[in-house]
């Protein structure tokens, strides 16, 4: 897609990119949710360990808190770990984790549920500096935390320090409760 920046107008560059990352981010919530299926159902694990493996996320529900409340995803393969959490406060609520890892530039993923009855507001701040903000108004076809409104935001070049405080800020709307699945930290890809 790099390739095409600059050669088409910005704004269509940003729509096409926001789309193919939404299908990325897309793509990992059903490849997630086929082989937990399939662990659950068969209780065999794949050769490979990748079921029920993710060394790069927090789940949001085990998150320090303030406000969200872990609620269960039915079926439980549409969220992972068949939980997420939820804002039902109209002020905002928060959900809050030490990176533990080592210093550098990383790439942060926010896996959070854009529904169809509400805007919910997103932010995301590192030691109390911003470092993203957007609303979940992508008109995906649900009305409830699952995997057709599981969608992904990804941040790139966040600089990151062992213990550095990562705080996701949830403003709810209407019907759409600012919902968080996980959150992944990856080394910035160059």
């Amino acid at each position: 897609m790099e390739d095409a920046q600059g050669k088409i107008d910005d704004q269509r560059y940003n729509d096409v990119l926001h789309r193919l990352e939404y299908q990325t981010g897309h793509a990992i919530v059903w490849r997630d949710a086929i082989c937990s299926y399939f662990l659950r159902l068969s209780g065999i694990a794949d050769a490979k360990g990748r079921a029920g493996n993710f060394p790069n996320r927090t789940e949001a529900e085990s998150m320090a808190l303030a406000g969200y409340l872990p609620v269960d995803v039915t079926p439980r393969e549409n969220a992972s770990n068949g939980k997420a959490i939820e804002c039902r406060e109209t002020k905002g609520c928060s959900a809050s984790i030490r990176y533990p890892g080592t210093a550098g530039k990383y790439e942060v993923d926010v896996e959070y549920f854009d529904q169809n009855n509400g805007v919910s507001r997103l932010r995301v701040f590192v030691n109390g500096r911003m470092v993203d903000q957007w609303v979940a108004d992508d008109h995906l076809p649900a009305k409830k935390a699952g995997a057709d409104s599981s969608t992904r935001r990804r941040i790139h070049d966040v600089e990151l320090r062992p213990g550095d405080e990562i705080r996701i800020e949830g403003i709810p709307d209407g019907e759409e409760h600012a919902g968080l699945d996980y959150v992944e930290i990856f080394p910035e890809r160059e």
